[in-house]
């Protein structure tokens, strides 16, 4: 499908993500997410800031049926993405990263700041997941090409 409709994209993806998210494999989810993010063209990704990509799951999962939001506010800071369904509450902190080398670092930094401004922390009947995404945004350098891609998704 190269050429797709809002309806297509919300049946290709939707059973995939939400598929993944009941069954709790963040692998899988990672792996739709790069998809997503593959959907758009070189030109536009090689500039994009975290808001870019934060922006693009937000409006991607409402198109699949989720009740989506950005930059929410707590009492010690702001998480990036939460989103929801009848069951859970997700709530996302995002890390860009220009090097592939840093995911690891990254990823634990993004599970620190989760801890640190307890983002779970949320009056809610759902279960509350937090996810730290690490997305490496690296450009072509004369040892490799360039890498666009959620590399890590993991709860923290």
């Amino acid at each position: 499908m190269t050429s797709k409709t809002g309806a297509q994209i919300s049946a290709y993806y939707g059973k995939k993500v939400k598929a993944a998210l009941k069954a709790k494999d963040y692998t899988a989810l990672k792996e739709e997410f790069n998809k997503i993010l593959n959907e758009f063209s070189y030109e536009s990704v090689v500039s994009f800031k975290e808001y870019a990509f934060r922006d693009v799951y937000k409006v991607m999962l409402q198109i699949l049926g989720y009740n989506t939001y950005t930059e929410y506010q707590t009492a010690l800071g702001r998480s990036d993405l939460c989103f929801e369904d009848e069951d859970r509450l997700y709530i996302c902190e995002f890390k860009v990263i220009g090097k592939a080398d840093s995911v690891k670092e990254k990823l634990e930094e993004a599970k620190a700041q989760i801890r640190e401004k307890r983002y779970g922390l949320r009056l809610s009947d759902k279960e509350v997941i937090t996810f730290a995404i690490i997305i490496v945004n690296e450009n072509k350098d004369e040892t490799h090409g360039p890498v666009r891609e959620v590399a890590a998704i993991e709860i923290a």
